[in-house]
């Protein structure tokens, strides 16, 4: 356990022990995933006709698919996603994939709480936490479902269904945003996010140079490098973050990021709760779920920007990485 790892060093989540490999679908899907207390980030490829059975779990899931096509059935209605989209399934809702194209599909998927109810998942690599830490053992678990439920509803052979838990690539809007250090800073950071009512899923794009200012919420925050390096640092520790890392941040830690080459760099990243530092967070909540306000968390600055320069010089011979 560590609170970075590559995925590489991750094994399938669906062949751990307890995970009925006929159920899962197992032998055509691929899902790294790694956890924190409240969040779990998941990067996964599945090969063409995946078809896992119906499952329920008491966790909020994002699924956004980065390449390919995938049918997402939600309570038997079915969405059709395509390249930079994105689908969010409540909790206790039942739903499963079907990949129906003849290509491999990428997806990326995100669940507040963690389905690491699974001993075997909570004791292997995919835990984010460095060891002596304590970790909760009340994670949910995925239930797996007769087929009877999907075999019914894809014999309605229906048209992909619209609707408010459905995000089109379309229309996510970016959001630019502002604290970096630097003159020429403005617009370095860019992002995409969606979210549910319990946690956020954004892809933020960082250009070559982009510098942040210290910042601190009350959220756990989980990130996935997709494209290039960016060194990631709190007060207790800095992480040389590589393609294919994911690191975490816990709550209320203070933290900031460095991209030192001039390369652009591409994270995707979860928070729980919603953070929203994104003015164009888009949404994925039916109107019958609007109970009251969707608890919500901002960027605070704890330190002059001058402070972290003694930080980064302190772990400048020791970073960690995978």
């Amino acid at each position: 356990m560590s609170q970075i790892v590559n995925i590489s060093q991750l094994q399938n989540f669906y062949a751990s022990a307890e995970t009925p490999a006929d159920a899962a679908d197992a032998a055509r899907v691929d899902l790294r995933m790694v956890f924190g207390r409240s969040v779990a980030l998941a990067v996964g490829e599945c090969e063409p006709d995946y078809h896992p059975a119906p499952q329920i779990h008491a966790s909020e899931e994002i699924t956004y698919v980065a390449r390919g096509e995938l049918w997402v059935y939600v309570e038997g209605t079915g969405y059709l996603l395509r390249e930079g989209d994105a689908i969010r399934v409540p909790r206790m809702k039942m739903h499963w994939m079907w990949n129906r194209s003849g290509a491999k599909c990428t997806f990326y998927q995100s669940n507040c709480p963690p389905v690491a109810g699974d001993p075997a998942v909570r004791q292997s690599r995919s835990a984010l936490f460095d060891e002596g830490e304590a970790m909760p053992v009340d994670y949910p678990r995925v239930v797996w479902l007769a087929r009877k439920y999907s075999d019914e509803a894809e014999r309605r052979d229906e048209a992909p269904a619209e609707g408010p838990l459905v995000a089109r690539a379309a229309e996510l809007k970016t959001s630019v945003h502002s604290g970096a250090i630097g003159a020429a800073a403005s617009g370095k950071l860019t992002s995409k996010c969606v979210h549910g009512l319990e946690h956020n899923m954004t892809i933020a794009t960082r250009k070559g140079g982009y510098h942040s200012v210290p910042h601190i919420h009350d959220a756990e925050q989980i990130h996935y490098i997709v494209r290039g390096d960016i060194k990631i640092y709190t007060p207790e520790n800095g992480f040389d973050c590589r393609e294919g890392d994911f690191n975490i941040v816990p709550r209320n830690m203070p933290h900031w990021a460095h991209v030192t080459s001039d390369d652009e760099n591409i994270l995707l990243q979860v928070h729980t709760p919603v953070l929203g530092s994104a003015a164009n967070r888009k949404a994925l909540i039916s109107p019958d779920e609007h109970v009251g306000p969707i608890p919500t968390v901002y960027n605070m600055t704890p330190w002059a920007a001058e402070e972290i320069m003694q930080v980064e010089e302190k772990f400048a011979g020791a970073m960690r990485h995978t």
